[in-house]
């Protein structure tokens, strides 16, 4: 993995944390659906993805796996595994699976 990819994990991590909170927050409150930041590795990214809580849910049930938007995904160290509407939730591989795991906020 570069160092370019490895930045990429690691933005990507601090980002999921960032959600985790946002839902948190969102508990307090009945809500169809949440506003969460795209997970991408890019720091400038502004995008955000809405999902139900029950899809966030899932994503965060596998450490190696964060939502993006549509055309975020970087292929050179994730895949997109399920494709929701206005989102995507991708699954890291190799050494950003493993970077993503040791940044899990919930292990």
């Amino acid at each position: 993995m570069s160092a370019g990819e490895e930045r990429a994990a690691r933005n990507e991590a601090l980002f999921r944390e960032f959600n985790e909170r946002v839902e948190r927050l969102a508990g307090a409150v009945v809500l169809d659906r949440i506003r969460f930041v795209c997970e991408c590795g890019d720091l400038e990214c502004v995008e955000r993805v809405d999902l139900t809580r029950a899809a966030y849910e899932d994503v965060r049930g596998d450490p190696t796996r964060f939502v993006v938007a549509p055309g975020h995904e970087n292929p050179e160290i994730e895949r997109a595994v399920v494709r929701g509407e206005g989102y995507l939730v991708v699954e890291k591989v190799e050494h950003a699976a493993q970077v993503a795991t040791e940044h899990d906020p919930r292990a």
